[in-house]
Order: structure tokens, then C-alpha cells, then sequence
């Protein structure tokens, strides 16, 4: 066997030694790509929503009384949760990035991030839905 033979037979892999196994690191991965998608598409729902006031301020208005239905509240409280763990989550790229150190604990970060994002955003999304829970909003 030849030595070309033997380096491309040692780096052969296959089909299931190439499949990743979904450890915190990928999760965080698909939950920052997943969230800021979420956030982009708010962002452009935002732009157009402004922009009706200056197009028609009886639209903007009439959009604006949309914003109080429960429905959209609670889409509200998801944007929440979205741009919490968006930004705590970016924090964590940074530390791991500039701390060396923090590669190791990468997982324990996560944790930090996960459990700072409820700690944030259920009392938020508590106060954004208390008016329906208290009935004064339909």
C-alpha cells in the first residue's frame, strides 16, 4: 500500500461517525439562528407598521388596536423571550470568544443564559399579559 493509499484510507469516515450529536453547543447554534430570524422578521413588521402613520394615521391607528388582542400579546411575550436569549446568548459568543478559558464552560454558560432568559421573561411577559388576566383588555 502506498502512502497516499493509507492517508486517504485513515481518513476515510463514515456515515455515522460524521453525525453530530446535538450537544449544548449545537443547541445554542439553532436557538441564537432561531431567534434572530424571529427578530428580523419583527424588525421588518416594526418598519412597516411605522410607516403607516405617515401613509395613513387611520391605519396606523386601527393596526395599533390590533396590537392589544390576546393573540398578539402572546406573541409579544414569544418577541420577549426571543430577544432575551438573542442578547444573553450573543453575551456568551463574546465570553467564549475573548476568554479562552470559557470553552470549557460553555455548557455551564448556556445554563446561566437559558435560566437568565426565564428569570427575565416570565415576570415581563407576566406584566405584558396582566391586563387580559385581569380582564380589563379582551
Amino acid at each position: 500500500m502506498s502512502a497516499g493509499t493509507e492517508v486517504a484510507a485513515s481518513t476515510r469516515s463514515t456515515a455515522t461517525s460524521t453525525i453530530y450529536r446535538g450537544r449544548s453547543g449545537q443547541w445554542a447554534f439553532v436557538g441564537h439562528r432561531v431567534s434572530g430570524v424571529l427578530v428580523f422578521l419583527f424588525l421588518l413588521l416594526h418598519i412597516v407598521d411605522v410607516s403607516l402613520v405617515n401613509l395613513d394615521p387611520q391605519l396606523y391607528d386601527e393596526v395599533h388596536q390590533l396590537y392589544g388582542n390576546v393573540v398578539l400579546r402572546l406573541f409579544e411575550v414569544g418577541l420577549l423571550f426571543a430577544l432575551v436569549f438573542h442578547a444573553l446568548n450573543g453575551l456568551r459568543i463574546v465570553a467564549v470568544d475573548f476568554f479562552p478559558g470559557a470553552v470549557r464552560r460553555e455548557r455551564r454558560l448556556l445554563g446561566a443564559v437559558v435560566f437568565l432568559t426565564l428569570a427575565v421573561s416570565i415576570p415581563s411577559g407576566y406584566v405584558i399579559l396582566l391586563p387580559f388576566i385581569q380582564g380589563t383588555l379582551r
